[in-house]
């Protein structure tokens, strides 16, 4: 069983590595979109455990949420270039991280937020 700690600490750490690769991205090749990229996907991911300290289920799922659609985007990277780094090795973190995510949701017995219409 995964605690809601190692969950916050998981997904924290996640920010930072989107982070701290996006601005390698931009030292490295100079681009821009890495960079804001890193920055945006870190940022939500690092305010989402945050987040999680007051309301864990709307934290843990918006960290799942933008671990999954990392991996989307990286899977098509991976798809094109199939090269292992980044795109390889980011995609599967992103998807360990998301499934790490969803099933401490489900341990907690928490669930997502309900979207009123």
């Amino acid at each position: 069983m995964i605690s809601l700690l190692t969950g916050q600490v998981v997904l924290a750490g996640y920010g930072v590595l989107m982070i701290a690769g996006g601005l390698m991205g931009y030292l490295k090749g100079g681009s821009k979109v890495s960079l804001f990229a890193g920055a945006i996907a870190g940022g939500l991911c690092v305010g989402a455990t945050w987040l999680s300290v007051e309301q864990p289920g709307d934290g843990l799922t918006l960290g799942a949420l933008v671990a999954f659609l990392l991996a989307g985007v990286f899977i098509n990277r991976f798809a094109k270039t199939r090269k292992l780094v980044p795109a390889g090795v980011i995609l599967l973190l992103s998807l360990l991280v998301g499934a790490l995510l969803m099933a401490l949701l489900q341990d907690l017995g928490l669930s997502p937020p309900e979207i009123e219409a």
